[in-house]
C-alpha cells in the first residue's frame, strides 16, 4: 500500500469548461458530474479554486497565506487564467487528494466517455513531490 495520495485532473475545451462552470447543459458535462457524484466527489475548476483562495486570503490577511502572491499573479495573468479556466480537479469533499482506489475509479469512468475534442487530458497525479513540480515556498 502506497503512502501517497492521488488526484484526478482533467483539461477540457473552452466550450466544455464554460458549461461545467455554469449551466451544465451539455450531455458531456452531465456525464462528468455524474461520475463525480457516483464517486462521492465534486468537480472543482482550478481557476475558481485559486480565486477563492485569494479572496479568503484578502479577507483573513494575506500574511497567513504563503502562496497568495504566486496565486494572485497567476490568476491576474490572462494566459494563465485562460489555461486554468479549462483545468478541473476532482475533490473528495474538501480533500484535494485521496486514495488511489478512488482516483482509479474516477479515471476509469472518465476514460469510458466519448469526450471527442472536449476532453483534452485526463491525468492521475500523486502527492509524491518527486513526481510533481512543487509550488514556490513564498513569493513576494
Amino acid at each position: 500500500m502506497s503512502e501517497w495520495l492521488y488526484q484526478i485532473r482533467i483539461k477540457v475545451s473552452k466550450k466544455l469548461s464554460e458549461d461545467l462552470r455554469s449551466i451544465n447543459d451539455l450531455e458531456l458535462s452531465k456525464e462528468i458530474l455524474k461520475i463525480a457524484s457516483d464517486n462521492n466527489s465534486r468537480l472543482v475548476c482550478t481557476f475558481d479554486a485559486f480565486a477563492e483562495y485569494c479572496e479568503e486570503a484578502e479577507r483573513e490577511g494575506i500574511e497567513q497565506y504563503e502562496l497568495y502572491h504566486w496565486t494572485k499573479t497567476t490568476i491576474d495573468n490572462p494566459e494563465k487564467k485562460a489555461k486554468h479556466l479549462k483545468s478541473f480537479a476532482f475533490y473528495e469533499g474538501d480533500n484535494q487528494v485521496y486514495s488511489k482506489e478512488l482516483a482509479s475509479s474516477i479515471e476509469r469512468s472518465l476514460k469510458k466517455l466519448d469526450g471527442g475534442d472536449d476532453i483534452v487530458e485526463i491525468k492521475l497525479i500523486d502527492s509524491n513531490p518527486a513526481n510533481n513540480p512543487q509550488p514556490p515556498k513564498r513569493v513576494g
